[in-house]
């Protein structure tokens, strides 16, 4: 979670709601409580791979479950492609060539194939390298705010404009939703885990609780030293900047790379698995699970989901490939809602681990309250999101009609 939200939110939601950011990230905490128990009461009840799909395909009819996956896999393909255009910005900083044209191209494509390739060769290796990132993102998180916090104006921090508008405050809690958003990565790769109906659902809420943590320390930091929050696209780089000069830009930019880097690596390691999933249930065409011989991993998956997410990233910027991959997971997960729901009136349910009181209830106020944030913040999107359901439930057709053809 901790990636190209936790830097870019804060210039993104102060050019919304100013100082009302603080709002906005309380807001987007609270509406995330209630869907993160969901998926832990869920995640209690499955062991295999897929997550979201995995529970959808449980609780929901075929087709529904279906769109679950399709969309969860083109947002995280979108997620990817909003992180690299944000590491090309950042790594502009340091080379200003990189920031546009064939250099822009290059880097990008570099950066595929490099994550790529540590995502190919095994599960174990990927793990480790994410590991690794995960070390020196919560290092520098830890940095930024210990050595920000004592320069924060309290002045800075009060609220002097109006309250934005329903439109404008659902739209800024979308900036903070993308941030928020991978808490359900962990659950995809589930059936590579040793026992992930006991690890998911404990990971899941400390991960949220901490994140937060996280996300209020660098927006305090930004909002308190800051003039204007919204005025540069790299906020962070720039508070070091003021801080500690041109040595503190470069340091800061440096750890940011560093935190995107490591994003991108989890995503890449747990996109493919969905059309996996799609693909062992299937949906999608038998050839998208084929397993490596000798690395033991969905290399024709790991190959389509990379070319589709840094090939959007040369032609997109970043706030369109945002916005475009939160209103797809937004979608995924109301649907989630709703197999809970379905679920917890099953019988013959998988019985969870974690058991979450009401949970018939909550799941369906947590579909309606995610309905309403995409009515009014991702209007503009939902036109691309019904052309790429189209695009899936195409191939689900024509892979459902080569099944039953003859063998």
């Amino acid at each position: 979670m901790i990636g190209a939200g936790m830097l870019a939110a804060p210039a993104k939601v102060y050019a919304l709601a100013g100082g009302w950011s603080f709002v906005v990230l309380g807001a987007a905490a609270l509406a995330l409580t209630p869907l993160i128990l969901c998926f832990a009461d869920l995640s209690s009840r499955f062991s295999g791979t897929g997550g979201p799909y995995l529970y959808a395909r449980a609780g929901l009819p075929a087709s529904p479950a279906f769109a679950v996956g399709w969309l969860m896999w083109f947002s995280q393909a979108m997620s990817v492609a909003t992180l690299s255009a944000l590491f090309v910005t950042y790594l502009a900083g340091f080379a200003p060539t990189l920031e546009s044209g064939f250099p822009r191209y290059l880097t990008i494509a570099a950066l595929g194939v490099g994550l790529t390739g540590i995502v190919l060769v095994g599960i174990r290796q990927s793990a480790r390298a994410s590991n690794l990132l995960i070390v020196l993102k919560v290092g520098f998180v830890l940095a930024f705010a210990a050595g920000g916090i004592w320069f924060v104006q309290a002045d800075r921090l009060t609220i002097d404009v109006p309250i934005p508008g329903a439109i404008t405050f659902a739209q800024a809690m979308l900036i903070y939703l993308f941030a928020y958003s991978g808490f359900e990565r962990g659950s995809v790769v589930a059936g590579e885990a040793r026992d992930p109906q006991r690890d998911v659902p404990a990971a899941l809420i400390g991960g949220v609780l901490a994140v937060t943590f996280a996300y209020a320390a660098v927006l305090l930091v930004c909002m308190g030293v800051l003039d204007q929050p919204a005025a540069n696209d790299r906020p962070l780089a720039e508070v070091g900047r003021q801080l500690f000069g041109p040595i503190g830009a470069v340091a800061v930019s440096a750890g940011a790379l560093a935190v995107i880097a490591g994003t991108i690596l989890v995503i890449t390691i747990s996109m493919p698995r969905m059309l996996l999933a799609l693909s062992e249930q299937g949906q999608l065409p038998p050839w998208l699970g084929r397993v490596h011989p000798r690395w033991r991993t969905p290399h024709i998956a790991i190959v389509i989901s990379s070319v589709l997410g840094f090939g959007f990233a040369m032609v997109s910027d970043v706030l369109t490939a945002l916005t475009i991959a939160t209103a797809a997971r937004l979608t995924g997960y109301v649907l989630c809602c709703l197999a809970l729901w379905n679920l917890a009136r099953r019988a013959d349910a998988p019985p969870p681990r974690f058991a979450l009181p009401f949970r018939g209830p909550i799941a369906l106020f947590t579909a309606a309250l995610f309905t309403g944030v995409l009515a009014l913040g991702a209007t503009k999107e939902l036109p691309a999101l019904v052309a790429v359901l189209v695009v899936g439930f195409v191939l689900l057709a024509v892979t459902g009609w080569r099944r039953q053809g003859p063998p």
